[in-house]
């Protein structure tokens, strides 16, 4: 899992996409571009002035920090799309490789059961050649020993799909080498036990605290809301301010008794300026924001919905575990021992020409379905294990 988590492509696009909206959150204080103008001619007299004016848009305070929370619901929604991609990648390894020793234990299994009609075979072959058999004992025998192999060869198959599976998930170029060979029941991480009876109360609580998809979905509705501020906020007042610097060329009158002084192209006037926009048609406003809450309301009810469908997954994978371990216990306690005894004392009675060959081939197919059906009951068992710590957002 560590291993996928740092070469799988999904991942490291999600960390990307994080990356970007980091940077994208430095634009949230964009206060647009500053316009400079100029103008050159004939318009204070007959003379060639020329003016300059530099000037700004402004909104109000509440709009950038709209666009901050914004951001930041962005960048929140992205770390958990984040941890639900490494959580799902972390449930697919698992259930993969699980489906990997599954497929390596049967083949031990297999290949066990496989001797032992490799040995009826030679048995009754022989028994065959001495007259003590029908010709229909050895190959009753062969019959069986090749559906054994045919089966060997369907987990052989199994076994390097699951390995397949694993190489590209990890994204490697060679096969991925399994180190167990015998499965074993999966145990709940400690961070994630619960109660064995039911779902505990306040589980869609706990559930939409732990759930990867669950906290995705909130995530999203918050951005919903952010986004709806942001609407509201862009109907509120812009304002800009400038600075101009002109030259008037020509005689100017500076003082209340009519004096007059001429002023060349390098003698300056200036000043500032300001104004407000603001929208006097506003219903082109107010339908954006409706649009805008009315998206809020979707990610709410989706979010809804999928706690509520938590809270019936979580029951119904406690149950199915306490089905799985009951069965486990089952073949551990009483089946497992039974058809050892069972396929020991059949060979037994066998070579000694007490059991007749019908009987002994009953008896080894009871035995081989008992550890097969064993092998199948604990993969079901662990992938719904793996099921639920996915559930609760274990690692």
């Amino acid at each position: 899992m560590t291993q996928a988590l740092q070469t799988n492509g999904t991942v490291l696009a999600g960390q990307r996409a994080l990356e970007a909206q980091q940077a994208v959150r430095r634009s949230a204080y964009d206060y647009g571009r500053t316009t400079i103008t100029g103008s050159y001619g004939q318009y204070n007299s007959a003379n060639r002035d020329n003016q300059f004016t530099i000037t700004q848009a402004l909104a109000l305070p509440g709009v950038y920090r709209s666009a901050a929370n914004l951001a930041d619901a962005r960048i929140a929604g992205q770390q958990a799309q984040l941890v639900q991609v490494q959580a799902e990648l972390r449930r697919q390894v698992r259930l993969s490789y699980e489906q990997a020793v599954h497929a390596r234990h049967r083949l031990r299994v297999l290949r066990g059961q496989d001797s032992v009609y490799t040995e009826f075979l030679r048995s009754a072959t022989l028994r065959f050649k001495t007259g003590e058999a029908a010709r229909l004992e050895p190959a009753t025998a062969l019959v069986q020993q090749g559906e054994i192999r045919t089966q060997l060869l369907a987990a052989r198959t199994d076994f390097r799909v699951a390995q397949r599976q694993l190489q590209a998930l990890l994204q490697v170029p060679t096969a991925v080498v399994v180190a167990d060979s015998l499965l074993h029941p999966l145990a709940l991480l400690s961070t994630v036990q619960l109660a064995d009876t039911a779902a505990p109360a306040g589980a869609d609580t706990l559930l939409s605290r732990t759930n990867p998809q669950a906290r995705v979905l909130a995530q999203q509705v918050a951005e919903r809301r952010a986004e709806t501020r942001v609407a509201q906020a862009a109907g509120l007042p812009e304002f800009t301010v400038g600075y101009f610097n002109q030259s008037i060329i020509g005689y100017q009158r500076l003082d209340a008794a009519g004096t007059e002084s001429y002023f060349g192209p390098g003698a300056r006037f200036q000043g500032v300026q300001a104004g407000v926009a603001v929208p006097l048609w506003r219903r082109p406003q107010k339908a954006r924001v409706q649009a805008a809450r009315l998206q809020e309301q979707v990610a709410q009810a989706g979010s809804d919905r999928y706690r509520a469908e938590l809270a019936g997954r979580l029951d119904e994978l406690l149950a199915r575990r306490r089905e799985q371990q009951q069965r486990l216990a089952y073949f551990e306690a009483t089946a497992l021992p039974q058809a050892a005894v069972i396929t020991r004392l059949s060979t037994i009675g066998y070579k000694a020409g007490e059991t007749g060959y019908s009987e002994y081939l009953l008896n080894l197919e009871r035995a081989r379905r008992l550890r097969l059906d064993y092998l199948d009951a604990l993969l079901q068992h662990n992938q719904t294990v793996i099921e639920l710590e996915y559930l609760l957002g274990g690692q």
